[in-house]
């Protein structure tokens, strides 16, 4: 005896096989007979609760996209980050479908803008209170901010070839993974607390190595003697005096020297 299915049952199947066939072909590629034969239906019931293809198509990416925007958010900065990356690595077809969805030109007019818009608003909005609270620095602008974090945890599983040549490390295989987890640590700790690059500049003069250049040098970039000039009271032709000087004859040129 087959057991008949209720309405929100054959829903749930047929929103089932057409994520997988949309997140496998995209919208050009996906075929409908196979969406039907997967959920065990015929391509009449399918449009009787979807319409159309594209009915179908957007009902996928509303539910997925919408779902991925609006996942939960971490109390921290570091265990956020690790369950963006954890989220992305485990829900391939999420990537696959925001990927077809940007080779179809979607863009700036996407499936369910209103409330996708809204949700990534709400974690902007919650870096820029972690930042009033002095939970993450203050000197970045938050939208940028939640833009860098999405690209940081999207990017190795999107682009798993350019991640595994920058890096040599598959990206899912535990190297990789341990590495990526290893940064996006570090990234937190640097991005977490108050921002206290004005009071460390107080304390602390940058080495060599990192200094910036004199305001001199760069309102003046091809007066370099003014910035390093030791003896700043000395006028230029004394400076010049002071500078060695090589004698150019027949003997050097030929010498090379």
């Amino acid at each position: 005896m087959v057991r008949k299915r209720s309405p929100d049952q054959t829903r749930r199947a047929i929103l089932d096989a057409a994520i997988a066939e949309f997140a496998a072909r995209g919208y050009a590629g996906g075929r409908i007979d196979a969406i039907a034969a997967t959920a065990g239906i015929n391509k009449r019931m399918l449009y009787h609760y979807f319409g159309s293809k594209e009915g179908l198509y957007a009902a996928v990416l509303d539910e997925r996209l919408t779902a991925y925007a609006g996942a939960p958010r971490a109390e921290s900065l570091a265990a956020e980050l690790a369950a963006r990356s954890a989220h992305a690595r485990d829900r391939p077809d999420d990537l696959r479908l925001l990927m077809w969805e940007a080779l179809t030109g979607a863009a700036p007019r996407v499936v369910g803008d209103s409330a996708r818009r809204a949700q990534w608003r709400a974690r902007v909005d919650a870096i820029e209170a972690a930042q009033r609270a002095g939970r993450i620095a203050s000197s970045v602008e938050a939208a940028q901010v939640e833009l860098a974090l999405t690209a940081l945890t999207l990017f190795p599983q999107v682009f798993r070839q350019i991640a595994e040549l920058i890096t040599g490390l598959v990206p899912g295989e535990p190297a990789f993974d341990a590495a990526h987890a290893g940064f996006l640590r570090a990234l937190a700790s640097r991005l977490g607390g108050v921002d206290r690059s004005d009071a460390e500049s107080t304390r602390r003069q940058p080495d060599e190595g990192d200094r910036m250049p004199t305001t001199s040098i760069a309102h003046h970039p091809t007066d370099m003697t003014r910035a390093r000039d030791p003896a700043p009271g000395r006028d230029a032709t004394a400076r010049v005096a002071a500078k060695p000087r090589v004698r150019l004859t027949a003997a050097t040129v030929n010498r090379g020297g």
